[in-house]
């Protein structure tokens, strides 16, 4: 019977492909067959999943692209369906008819929710997990959840790699083979909290406030206890020097370039490196095809337009998180700007309208006067209004636009010239469109 689902679900899977669709059809169509035909799958001796609540599609792509580079055979879920049916339809592509995939690799970007069902499954022998942070409350719920999800899919047979600045991810302490990654203190970090939302501000031993010797990001940083012996662990792979400005960082000595000089591209690279070097990629062949990647974060660009500096930036709907970190990004600019914010859906899974997330991001950070104008896009724009003017901005520095054509108009009217596109994945590309120069 599974060699027939399998047949089934290959012929679905070509007919979509000869129309030109990536689906997760074939795999949903997989478990109405048979629900458990996940088991039936033989995998390769590598096996690597990435999860999280943010970051993990651009990670696994470097992982699975390195891979590629250094002469294995490699399947990824590139088009980050990365919940069962999607994983299935990845595995039914490329197995035999008796379940066997014929890769050397298998690199999967997983859905905090289905880690437990697909690891216990697929068994991956090393686990990236890159953050757990608020992230789509009404499917999340909280952090805990999200890190109880996590957790009960760990097993002691793996080799957790996590980002060592993040207290909040020392819960994993319990696994016993874990490999921590991080990034020195440098000219971008600073030393007074600047976000009043964070995930984590307590000890997880004794509950004491936690203390920073500096923070990167949120709650990212050199942290320790007081009370008690919790502190940041020690780093294996640390990017001892990182230049943003430059798009460079160095790890264990050796210098990498970064495709966009935002904070979370860094924390990208790090995590995949981390990996890579785990399973023993020579690091100098390792930093050179990191670097020579043809673009290892392809949704952020940086467009030079009529004189003007436009930066858009991708980021998460009910991901405040990642936000933040665009938000700082562009308040670090000492110059005269403007921002924009929008999208035009909060989520394509449901058809909730939470907005909560929207006061979790530090927008005040950008109420300076380097902030001539916040113009708001998109289905959401009023709401969008209502949190610049909570976050101190007068009415007449808000710009509400009903359609997207209207603000190359607005905007080449504008002395201005750094603009920052701080929007949802679903407004990158349009707005890359509307300010490449023909």
């Amino acid at each position: 019977m599974n060699k027939i689902t399998i047949i089934i679900c290959k012929f679905a899977s070509i007919i979509l492909k000869l129309m030109g669709r990536g689906s997760n059809f074939p795999g949903a169509l997989a478990l109405k067959i048979n629900k458990n035909i996940i088991n039936y799958f033989k995998m390769p001796k590598l096996v690597i999943a990435v999860t999280g609540s943010a970051g993990k599609g651009s990670t696994s792509s470097i992982i699975a692209n390195v891979l590629e580079k250094d002469n294995k055979k490699v399947i990824y879920n590139k088009y980050g369906s990365n919940m069962l049916p999607g994983i299935l339809s990845l595995l039914i592509s490329n197995c035999s008819l008796n379940g066997k995939i014929k890769t050397d690799a298998v690199v999967m970007e997983v859905d905090e929710r289905y880690t437990k069902v697909i690891f216990d499954a697929l068994k991956p022998k090393y686990v990236v997990i890159t953050n757990i942070c608020r992230d789509q409350p009404p499917r999340h719920g909280n952090v805990d959840l999200v890190f109880e999800k996590i957790n009960s899919a760990i097993t002691n047979d793996m080799t957790l790699i996590l980002n060592g600045d993040d207290p909040y991810l020392r819960k994993f302490d319990k696994c016993k083979n874990v490999i921590y990654y991080g990034i020195n203190k440098n000219k971008y970090s600073y030393k007074i909290n600047k976000f009043n939302n964070i995930n984590i501000s307590y000890c997880p031993i004794c509950n004491n406030k936690l203390k920073y010797n500096y923070y990167h990001i949120e709650s990212l940083g050199d942290y320790y206890c007081d009370k008690c012996s919790f502190k940041r662990p020690k780093i294996d792979y640390l990017a001892s020097i990182i230049n943003l400005d430059k798009k460079y960082i160095i790890i264990n000595n050796n210098k990498i370039k970064i495709s966009f000089n935002v904070l979370y591209c860094a924390y990208n690279i790090l995590a995949a490196y981390s990996l890579l070097s785990t399973i023993k990629i020579d690091e100098k062949k390792l930093s050179n095809y990191i670097s020579n990647l043809e673009n290892n974060n392809k949704l952020n660009e940086f467009i030079n337009y009529k004189s003007k500096k436009i930066y858009v930036l991708n980021n998460k709907n009910e991901n405040s998180t990642t936000f933040n970190q665009s938000v700082l990004f562009a308040s670090n600019n000492k110059e005269k700007k403007i921002i924009i914010i929008g999208w035009k859906e909060i989520s394509r899974r449901y058809k909730h309208n939470d907005m909560s997330w929207l006061y979790d991001i530090e927008f005040e950070l950008l109420n300076n006067k380097y902030t001539e104008k916040i113009i708001c896009l998109g289905r959401d724009k009023y709401d969008i209004a209502t949190r610049m003017k909570y976050a101190g901005f007068k009415k007449n520095q808000i710009i509400i636009l009903d359609s997207m054509e209207k603000l190359k108009n607005i905007l080449n009217n504008k002395n201005v010239k750094n603009i920052y596109a701080i929007v949802n994945f679903d407004y990158v590309e349009p707005i890359k469109r509307l300010f490449r120069e023909d």
